[in-house]
């Protein structure tokens, strides 16, 4: 008890010494006498001038130091660093338990100026001065770091135990500090303005919070920004696992890009936690806005040190796209449809890591359109499949509004310079390439795509179907299909770009597709109805749609079931030829303009603009067709040669079938623009006409000099029908 005793006695001795020291040193010594000694100490070790313009002093409850009114001068006499002041605080009993603990920290007024000449030399570089060693104490310091001279440790000595880190700080204030960033050989320029950071009772495996706030302004382009952030922070004694909990951070931007506009963000949060010894990282309800935008995500990545894993949600809520660009300072996307790209949004489940992420649940959202499925995308190989369903989407509204006629010509005068259009158009003006050629090389993609309708161009498709591959250069559109008016389409194609002329290869099938209302809202074209069923095997080169075209070779053939020619009655020009074969006139007057069949068929030979048609067959009421001519792609011409055998009754007494023109065939010829009225397409081939009535006439005066000749010798030779009155028959007809 005696030995507890003196050691009890002993101890507090120490301390009362201690604390007796510490009185007498903060009491009778002024560190302002020892102001001289640091600034030489600086200038010595650096090349910078101290100015300590302020007092220093002691504190003695709680024990600490206080720096008021520091400066660091450069060489050039330019001030690199100021200070306002910098209190550091103790905790005197953590002293005496020989557990420091920080009472307060305070940073005030710290400014810094960083810079960068034209020649891109900065000022923070060679503030040191380069000290020389001397050669007898790098031996001396090579000897003593020897093998023989170093601790040898023991094979069964058991490694130090680490005692947990004790951290605890009442107080930290980082205020008003300003850094400055000057860039003249970039002509750039930001500025860190009134930087302000508090967080207290702060300790280890306890929960602090931390409040921030500061301003950044840059010169180009210029924006301000700024910035409020509150937030809840716990680290673990091991220093193992961190976590940000209750994060709410604002910000506020302004500046040339936002073309004046004030834009609003933020940055919240319920918490984010990295656990070094899990080597994982967790989002939980984390939320982004700028401007209208809000995503979210949940997400957790593990193996953050090894082979990163990710695992989450990304959502983006409904915002609109129009509404975000005004926001910004930006013109609104012109469109047909004002009321569209007001509503978009997003979300799906991702899973992978970034070499190889998969997208789950992917839902999209454009107006009134939703799109739904799975995306893969692997960095090996830049792989990307896809499997997506789409609603009914019309894009003719998300175009541009057709422009008035009197402005679209003055533009496009203006934008070629007052030259007349024919000149242009004879110009060598390069055609735009239809494929990115060094793109489509690169693709490497499995996609499959399904629309419920699709508008486009006036054209309204259903039940669509895309499925392509592309990889090594050759794209395969393996099948584009769908339903259009009425009827159906499936197409096959294969573009080898491989080559920097792409080969292009087309298998078109078309069944039952109303011709009519196509023609009529892709061209305008009112020329022919029914419903067309179509075969058609093509091959072209090029990369341009005039290449294309000119490049074209193949065949196709069509049939048309229950159609009609618009705009010429055929059965009234059979009528009219035959009303001119014999010198009649039609009585009927109430043609309809169209020419109704109940088939037509024929097969094209396709050699680049020009389409060969040599066998049109059609049945029209009473009237067997038959043609042959050429279509002109490029030019919607037509050029055709058509052939009207009658073969019923056509309603007409004009029109009868006698036996003198029971075997003729009406020539009508077919030929000029399919865009222009098509009454004048058809009309009777004169020429022709005109020999057949001549031969008419021919046989019809043949048959009156038979007759004529059988009238004669039946009057001389009687009613005998020898061989004899026969062969005399004979002789006479031939003479005539």
């Amino acid at each position: 008890m005696r030995a507890l005793k003196i050691t009890s006695l002993s101890l507090a001795a120490l301390l009362a010494l201690t604390l007796l020291t510490i009185i007498i040193i903060t009491a009778t010594i002024d560190p302002n006498d020892y102001r001289t000694d640091i600034e030489a100490a600086t200038a010595k070790n650096t090349t910078l001038t101290l100015k300590i313009n302020g007092d220093l002093s002691w504190s003695f409850l709680p024990l600490g130091i206080d720096v008021n009114s520091v400066e660091l001068i450069q060489q050039d006499g330019l001030t690199f660093t100021k200070l306002n002041k910098f209190t550091a605080q103790v905790g005197l009993l953590s002293l005496l338990k020989f557990n420091p603990q920080v009472h307060r920290i305070i940073l005030d007024g710290l400014e810094v100026t960083l810079k960068k000449d034209e020649n891109g030399v900065a000022n923070w570089e060679n503030i040191t001065k380069t000290k020389s060693v001397d050669a007898s104490t790098e031996v001396h310091q090579e000897k003593n770091a020897s093998p023989s001279n170093q601790a040898k440790e023991t094979p069964n000595q058991a490694p130090p135990t680490s005692k947990p880190l004790k951290l605890e700080i009442e107080e930290i204030a980082i205020t008003n500090t300003t850094i400055h960033y000057n860039d003249k050989q970039n002509n750039q320029s930001v500025s860190l303005i009134n930087f302000n950071l508090l967080a207290n009772s702060i300790a280890l495996s306890k929960t602090f919070p931390l409040d921030i706030n500061f301003s950044v302004s840059s010169s180009e382009p210029q924006l301000d920004i700024e910035a409020q952030i509150k937030a809840a922070i716990s680290i673990d004694e091991d220093l193992k696992r961190f976590s940000v909990t209750k994060l709410a951070s604002s910000y506020k931007l302004a500046g040339e890009p936002l073309q004046g506009n004030t834009v609003n963000a933020a940055f919240n949060g319920h918490s984010i936690i990295a656990d070094l010894d899990e080597d994982t990282l967790s989002l939980e309800n984390i939320a982004l806005t700028f401007a209208n935008i809000t995503l979210n995500t949940d997400t957790t990545i593990t193996n953050l040190s090894k082979n990163l894993q990710l695992n989450g949600a990304l959502s983006i809520s409904e915002f609109s796209p129009q509404k975000l660009l005004s926001t910004l300072g930006q013109e609104n996307i012109e469109t047909t449809d004002p009321e569209v790209l007001q509503k978009v949004a997003f979300n799906t489940n991702f899973k992978g890591s970034p070499e190889d992420i998969t997208l789950s649940s992917l839902v999209i959202k454009l107006d009134d359109t939703a799109y739904t499925g799975t995306v893969n995308y692997r960095t090996a190989g830049q792989f990307l499949k896809a499997a997506i369903e789409g609603s009914a989407l019309n894009i003719d509204r998300y175009l541009p509004p057709p422009a008035d006629p009197v402005t679209q010509l003055s533009q496009t005068a203006s934008s070629n310079n007052g030259a007349p259009a024919a000149e242009i158009e004879k110009g060598q003006k390069p055609e735009t390439p239809l494929l990115p050629l060094k793109l489509i090389r690169s693709l490497n993609l499995d996609i499959n795509f399904t629309q419920q309708q699709l508008i486009a161009k006036n054209l309204t498709l259903n039940d669509l179907i895309f499925q392509l591959h592309a990889a090594k250069g050759v794209v395969s559109l393996k099948e584009v299909s769908g339903k259009l008016y009425e009827g159906s389409f499936n197409v096959v194609a294969e573009i080898d770009a491989k080559t920097d002329i792409p080969k292009w290869k087309i298998i078109k099938k078309v069944s039952n597709i109303q011709i009519m209302p196509l023609l009529k809202d892709l061209q305008d074209l009112d020329v022919i109805s029914g419903g067309i069923n179509l075969n058609a095997d093509i091959q072209t080169t090029g990369n341009t749609v005039s290449a294309l075209r000119s490049a074209a070779t193949g065949k196709a053939g069509f049939n048309f079931d229950e159609g009609a020619l618009h705009g010429f009655n055929l059965t009234k020009l059979t009528c009219e030829g035959f009303a001119l074969i014999n010198n009649d006139k039609i009585s009927k007057t109430d043609w309809p303009e169209k020419t109704d069949f109940q088939s037509m068929q024929g097969k094209l030979t396709i050699n680049g603009n020009q389409f060969n048609n040599n066998s049109l067959n059609a049945a029209i009421s009473g009237i067997a067709l038959n043609g042959k001519g050429l279509i002109d792609a490029e030019a919607l011409n037509v050029d055709y040669g058509v052939d009207l055998k009658v073969i019923g009754d056509l309603g007409d007494q004009a029109c009868r079938v006698n036996d003198k023109v029971k075997d003729l065939a009406i020539p009508v010829i077919c030929k000029g623009s399919l865009t222009e009225d098509p009454a004048n397409l058809c009309k009777l081939d004169y020429s022709r006409l005109e020999s057949l009535a001549l031969e008419v006439g021919k046989k019809e005066l043949e048959r009156k000099a038979n007759k004529e000749v059988d009238k004669q010798l039946d009057k001389y030779l009687g009613d005998d029908n020898s061989d004899t009155k026969k062969d005399v028959k004979k002789i006479f007809k031939k003479f005539f």
